[in-house]
């Protein structure tokens, strides 16, 4: 590895030298200098190389990381990401299909059981609403697999009644496309995306560092009367998830 700039040139214009060092780095990404997949210099030697405190290179890494460029294995260092994007589509109100949406990306999507237990409806406070407030919900969780690689923590909760309904289908298998087959109609679905960052325990699954950026989109297929059929939660790693909007001229 013989990165081109041994040196990192002092920030003129108003820019701040993080903001130098990022495009240092993003630059041996692109050329190659630095191989996808391959760990890069720890941040003392890419310190020393560039004559920057650690801190800026730090700070450099964190926006990198958070562009998808980089990612920090837990013990192991920071890798240039080698993997393909999944791209999910929202249009005119409607987020594709996850399983579809990993096919079209070339992506073989697959689904690995953690278990199903019976929780109370009170277990989060987005569940308001789903079920009365004297019944049980089961909650599914499984990961979400990428060509075989953990990306996600994926979990549903379910009316029993739904759960009954679907109990043949609820180890290993997409549960939204099967549901017309149930008589079980969706007529609009009610959608939270928003950014986290890795617990220590999530982290571990998703072979990432600790604070790792996440996006976590939360759904709610209702029928047409507005009540809820069930909820679901994608806990996804940001690197691997591009999310793209279509909106419609009136």
């Amino acid at each position: 590895m013989n990165p081109s700039s041994k040196r990192v040139p002092s920030p003129g214009g108003g820019r701040f030298l993080y903001q130098t060092v990022t495009d240092t780095l993003r630059s041996r990404i692109a050329s190659g200098a630095y191989p996808r997949g391959e760990r890069i210099p720890s941040v003392d030697e890419l310190a020393t190389e560039l004559t920057v405190s650690s801190i800026t290179v730090r700070r450099a890494i964190r926006d990198l990381t958070l562009e998808g460029l980089l990612i920090g294995r837990q013990g192991l260092g920071v890798f240039v990401a080698d993997d393909k994007r999944i791209v999910r589509t929202i249009d005119g109100g409607k987020l594709s299909a996850l399983d579809e949406d990993m096919r079209a990306s070339g992506i073989k999507a697959s689904l690995y059981d953690r278990g199903i237990s019976v929780v109370p409806p009170t277990d989060e406070v987005f569940l308001k609403g789903l079920v009365s407030s004297h019944a049980s919900l089961y909650r599914l969780e499984r990961l979400l697999l990428a060509d075989g690689k953990v990306v996600g923590l994926d979990t549903l909760w379910l009316p029993r009644v739904l759960a009954d309904k679907l109990k043949e289908h609820l180890q290993g298998e997409f549960i939204i496309p099967l549901l017309p087959q149930y008589g079980i109609i969706v007529d609009h679905t009610r959608y939270q995306i928003e950014a986290t960052t890795a617990t220590e325990a999530q982290a571990q699954v998703l072979d990432v560092v600790s604070g790792y950026p996440l996006l976590v989109v939360r759904y709610f297929p209702s029928a047409a009367d507005g009540r809820p059929i069930l909820a679901g939660q994608n806990v996804t790693r940001a690197d691997r998830f591009t999310y793209t909007f279509t909106s419609r001229a009136e």
